[in-house]
């Protein structure tokens, strides 16, 4: 089995993973046709806050992401990041 495959690029720090998020989210969205409104109506959590997840004035909670995709049929999923090799010489 290549367990490589099974993991993403670590070259991202925290703000830049954070932002390929938030222009996922929009795109995930907007690619299934649906409003912030609709959105906010399908998953039960607000319109207002998610606007502010796309804005990227707040961070969604696991509780919150699972609230807004499980009524459309999604998930979220955790995926091992490949750590880098270090040189360090004296």
């Amino acid at each position: 089995m290549d367990y490589d495959q099974n993991y993403i690029d670590a070259s991202y720090n925290a703000q830049d993973l954070n932002e390929q998020f938030i222009k996922d989210f929009i795109r995930f969205r907007k690619e299934n046709n649906l409003t912030q409104d609709l959105f906010s109506k399908y998953s039960g959590v607000s319109r207002t806050k998610i606007a502010r997840i796309e804005a990227g004035m707040t961070s969604p909670s696991v509780l919150s992401l699972l609230q807004i995709l499980g009524p459309i049929g999604y998930t979220i999923k955790i995926e091992k990041v490949k750590k880098k090799n270090l040189y360090i010489s004296d």
